[in-house]
């Protein structure tokens, strides 16, 4: 069967990539390979060249006239497009204060809040106490890299060894990443450091020894054709939201957009000399020359020859403003990120036949990300201010993106459930407990892999790119919370065991332990049972149990 489908891959080899959606956009520049933005430079001249071509940028779409709801962009797209939809559909419901500070807190640094921070936000009568704490949260600059480090890390399948079984890694960007987020550096200028050879900054390669000798660790890996097929898609993949690795064998069965040489050509850029077309498994005496694969205005034409010149222009195509994949998926992953459904799905197979869900934002929001200088804090700023993030979930209204149903509107009036990752929930619990953030024993600098981890999303080994971790439960992670002893570790002890276990009754044991796992009260029927099951008296041993009962529910396993 194999063979078969091969033979009818390579029989319909011969398409011509398309061309982007409405065209090649005019030449801003009116020049082509003369252009002096695209020379090699350091890191102030990537600066200069992206700011000079900004402003040759067209106007972004016109922000909606929807007075109704409020002043941020974000709404005004979104309730203009829900009235064109539904003329009848009313504006967002906010959530409450105790839903939005754990939301918040969860999203910028990956903790819940300690009982005095949730407090201090309750009794605040400020009314821009919201914007203020989203302010205060941005400005902890060392937790909010902490978060994003997870992220990061995954997305570059980052790994503290150079090397796993005599084959090069990708290397240790750890730190790499935190540097650059604790900075709020452009994230422009961020991407640009993990390719090109030019920058000062750039993350150089790792030598790792193996029983063979030594390999290089990095990001690009081009030691074969293979190699250098995976690290393209990889970059694909991340930076430009596009999923290019089904064409490394044969033409893409489901996506017309990407014949193989397409692809080939956008490799050819990360390998030390031009590739040569391997479909299905045999050579075809094809070379292909380094290519683009989306129309850069202004862009030189062709490739510089050499390896560290060929880094430096894809590095400099990448992140150019003209091109809109790569603003257009840095805001799309943000917007998914706390949300928990990309206006682009799947966010890592952007197509055109299936637009975003509302593409003037998209367009909007791309424009005004590179505006800020690729300052992702503004954007997240903006992101959390909007009335769609403060909003309360909705069962009835929560969307989902369904593959059989791909043009299926979405008009985000709930935000979506999303599951805790390993970090989030094993971190969130152990603030709890010890009612402060101790940075150095979070879990991202724990390298060592256990079950719960596992159990929880956490890959024991980072072999491959990844920008989300599945939100599928198991059986393995249910036993892990039933029975595991790590899980039921970290309830024992701390300061929160401590007060709850000193209360002068179990309502207000109760009331304690609500508040500092979920941000609020209990209900009449919680409270109830917690009193019912702890007696008169509350012991360690009932308290923990309460505590196990509360972190095991959805409503701490998830950010509603």
């Amino acid at each position: 069967m194999w063979i078969v489908v091969c033979m009818l891959a390579c029989m319909g080899a011969a398409g011509s990539a398309r061309p982007l959606a409405g065209g090649a956009p005019p030449d801003p520049a009116g020049t082509e390979a003369t252009t002096p933005a695209f020379a090699p430079g350091d890191e102030a001249a990537l600066i200069a060249r992206r700011n000079l071509r900004a402003a040759l940028l067209p106007a972004p779409p016109a922000v909606p006239d929807a007075a109704d709801a409020g002043t941020n962009p974000i709404d005004r797209f979104l309730l203009s497009a829900q009235h064109q939809a539904d003329p009848g559909s009313a504006a967002w419901v906010s959530c409450s204060d105790a839903v939005f500070v754990r939301r918040v807190y969860l999203d910028l640094i990956g903790v819940v809040p300690t009982l005095d921070e949730s407090a201090r936000f309750f009794a605040s009568t400020s009314p821009g106490k919201r914007a203020e704490l989203i302010d205060e949260l941005l400005g902890r600059s060392g937790d909010y890299a902490d978060h994003w480090t997870v992220f990061w890390e995954d997305a570059l399948a980052s790994t503290p060894t150079n090397s796993n079984g005599g084959m090069a890694t990708h290397g240790d960007y750890a730190g790499f990443i935190h540097a650059a987020f604790a900075e709020n550096r452009p994230f422009d200028v961020f991407v640009a450091q993990l390719l090109d050879p030019a920058l000062p900054g750039y993350k150089k390669p790792q030598r790792g020894g193996t029983t063979g000798g030594t390999v290089r660790a990095h990001l690009v890996l081009n030691a074969t054709p293979t190699d250098t097929l995976q690290t393209a898609a990889a970059v694909s993949q991340v930076f430009l939201g596009t999923a290019m690795k089904c064409a490394a064998c044969h033409n893409h069965f489901e996506n017309t957009e990407w014949p193989q040489r397409r692809f080939y050509a956008f490799a050819s850029f990360f390998g030390p000399s031009d590739l040569e077309v391997t479909r299905c498994e045999a050579k075809t005496g094809k070379v292909i020359a380094p290519a683009f694969p989306f129309a850069i205005p202004g862009a030189p034409s062709g490739a510089p020859t050499g390896e560290d010149a060929r880094m430096t222009r894809v590095a400099q195509l990448l992140t150019d403003p003209f091109n809109e994949r790569f603003a257009g998926t840095t805001v799309n992953r943000l917007w998914k990120r706390y949300l928990g459904l990309g206006l682009i799905e799947p966010a890592d197979d952007w197509r055109e036949e299936w637009p975003a869900s509302n593409p003037a934002l998209l367009a909007w929001l791309s424009h005004d990300l590179i505006a800020s200088g690729f300052d992702l804090k503004h954007t997240i700023r903006l992101i959390m201010t909007s009335r769609a993030y403060q909003a309360a979930y909705e069962p009835m209204l929560e969307e989902f993106f369904d593959i059989g149903e791909p043009r299926a509107p979405r008009s985000f009036r709930s935000p979506s459930l999303r599951r805790l990752t390993a970090e989030q929930l094993i971190d969130s619990v152990r603030v709890a407990m010890v009612q402060k953030l101790e940075p150095p024993k979070r879990l991202l600098r724990v390298s060592e892999s256990t079950g719960l981890a596992r159990s929880l999303g956490r890959a024991a080994t980072r072999n491959e790119v990844s920008t989300g971790r599945s939100a599928e439960t198991s059986v393995v992670q249910g036993l892990e919370l039933l029975n595991g002893d790590e899980f039921a570790g970290l309830l024992k002890g701390g300061p929160l065991l401590d007060r709850a276990v000193a209360c002068a009754s179990g309502d207000e044991a109760a009331s304690l332990v609500y508040r500092a796992l979920l941000c609020r009260e209990p209900s009449d029927a919680e409270r109830h049972a917690v009193v019912a099951y702890l007696g008169e008296k509350a012991t360690p041993e009932g308290v923990q149990d309460v505590l196990w009962a509360v972190v095991s529910g959805p409503e701490f396993q998830f950010i509603r």
